[in-house]
């Protein structure tokens, strides 16, 4: 019988340097696996065909069943639940409403590793329901002067948190970014 807790405490585990390199190690180890599966040439290894969960879709609400996550894990990178993103580069991270984002785990722009201060800002400020609020309400108030400034700072903001285009949930990877950035070069 597994030894699932219901300890909402447990069921979330903070992504660390170590959870990454075990990642990349699990990466490494799937490659080795799977070059030495086409070097036979009886094909003998069936590849697992795991899919993501649709419950643990991005901007998704966490599921029930994996408990409410401690108040001080809120916004912190944190390993993923969703089985199919294990041997991928990528964290979660949970808004105070238990919504999922996912962010790639390679360096965001070539510059700043998921660990970097700067970074963990901008996730934190992503994530956060407070910005966007302040957004509308200085869309309604401010002159459109300032619109270029307020729509260039959630650029920065996105792509320093994401990263810009070459991996999996990367800024360019939304199709709402691709139409926000297309807005942003056309002003």
């Amino acid at each position: 019988m597994p030894n699932f807790s219901f300890s909402t405490a447990h069921n979330f585990l903070r992504f660390t340097p170590e959870s990454l390199d075990s990642v990349r190690k699990r990466i490494a180890e799937k490659e080795a696996s799977r070059s030495k599966a086409s070097e036979k040439a009886n094909n003998e290894t069936q590849e697992e065909n795991i899919r993501p969960q649709l419950d643990l879709k991005v901007f998704k609400k966490l599921p029930v069943l994996y408990g409410k996550p401690p108040p001080w894990l809120i916004g912190e990178p944190l390993e993923d639940v969703d089985p199919y993103y294990r041997d991928h580069e990528t964290f979660m991270v949970l808004s105070s409403r238990s919504r999922i984002f996912r962010f790639t785990a390679s360096k965001s722009l070539f510059l700043f590793s998921p660990f970097h201060p700067l970074r963990r800002l901008a996730i934190k400020i992503l994530i956060h329901i407070y910005p966007s609020n302040v957004k509308m309400v200085i869309h309604s108030m401010v002159v459109s002067k300032y619109e270029d400034y307020i729509y260039t700072a959630e650029f920065v903001v996105k792509v320093v948190a994401r990263g810009f285009v070459c991996n999996e949930f990367t800024y360019l990877r939304d199709p709402w970014n691709v139409l926000d950035f297309f807005v942003l070069i056309m002003t």
